[in-house]
């Protein structure tokens, strides 16, 4: 039987689930352009020639003259940060006037007040070098790898993304530069081609479906530490400010000559006591061989006996107990 308390607040909760379904769609979903924004869409900084038209009051159709973020995000409180718009046709988040108040933004208007709000987020971008698919769990970074191995970047961009795409076109893109130990930049690392990725989700790999692949480290010719960053590629204003992702580093060279050589010199260490006593003459050197040597037996001497003595001892007890057991035995049966 229904709970009365769900049949009372049944059509409130399923309520609030569809207000929540329809915020969520509607939040990120530029269009028709990537410039065309929408409310509840996150802007980021750097980007210019943004068209702000839908943020307006759409009764009055007056152009939006600052976006400002409030206390605790409530226009009715006051107001943290402002940002003018000159032209919402065309706008630009410009890194100086955001600061570091990242967040919500209601679009102003003298007359109207506030109106829809937007987001305003900063561009990041995160690299790891990992093994390639399906070991996308073990990282190499810091680590030194064998030319035979397979290896994959990871791209990690949270809010790119996720909030950075128009009609399910995401335009920002990323290159892979590597730099060898001798100092020279590439994107292209064993003939696969790591420039102009398209940042497609929050976090993908180089070798997923639809990317270049897996990397063959037998294409490095150099064995040394090589350093990888993601560098932003498109839109260009993340290409000429936003800030890179921070280096990552990884070596390449023979782990099994490493690992082999360590042990080498005990070897050769243990192996030189054993190569001294050789007699090299025989007649001079006789008794100083032959004492060492029977002082060698005597201590083997000492040891073995000890072996056999007590476990041949207990022979003959046992087989005399188990004589005169059976004499018992016989005797009694006799009787």
């Amino acid at each position: 039987m229904t709970p009365e308390w769900i049949c009372r607040r049944g059509f409130v909760i399923l309520l609030a689930v569809c207000l929540l379904a329809l915020c969520a769609g509607g939040a990120g979903a530029r269009g028709p352009g990537i410039n065309d924004v929408q409310p509840y869409d996150t802007i980021f900084i750097y980007e210019e020639g943004l068209n702000l038209t839908q943020l307006r009051n759409a009764t009055t159709n007056n152009p939006i003259t600052a976006l400002q973020r409030y206390q605790d995000d409530d226009p009715d409180q006051g107001v943290i940060k402002s940002i003018p718009v000159a032209d919402d046709t065309d706008f630009e988040v410009q890194e100086i006037l955001v600061g570091e108040e990242y967040g919500t933004y209601h679009a102003f208007n003298p007359t109207d007040g506030a109106t829809a709000l937007v987001f305003i987020r900063e561009p990041q971008v995160f690299l790891d070098v990992v093994l390639a698919s399906p070991h996308h769990n073990e990282p190499l970074t810091g680590l030194t790898v064998s030319s035979n191995t397979k290896i994959a970047f990871r791209i990690v961009a949270p809010d790119v993304g996720s909030f950075y795409q128009a009609g399910g076109v995401y335009p920002a893109t990323v290159d892979i530069v590597l730099t060898h130990p001798g100092g020279a930049e590439t994107t292209v690392i064993s003939g696969i081609n790591l420039a102009g990725l398209n940042v497609t989700s929050t976090r993908f790999y180089t070798d997923d479906p639809g990317k270049p692949g897996a990397i063959p480290l037998s294409g490095l010719r150099e064995q040394g530490t090589y350093t990888a960053r993601a560098v932003w590629r498109t839109p260009a204003g993340f290409d000429a400010f936003a800030s890179d992702s921070e280096p990552v580093t990884f070596s390449v060279g023979n782990r099994v000559g490493i690992d082999t050589g360590t042990p080498t010199p005990t070897a050769t260490a243990t192996a030189t006591p054993t190569t001294t006593p050789v007699p090299t003459t025989p007649p001079t050197t006789a008794p100083a061989v032959t004492e060492t040597a029977t002082t060698a037996p005597v201590g083997t001497a000492t040891t073995v006996p000890a072996t056999p003595t007590p476990t041949a001892a207990p022979l003959p007890v046992a087989v005399a107990v188990t004589a005169l057991g059976l004499a018992i035995a016989l005797t009694g049966r006799r009787r």
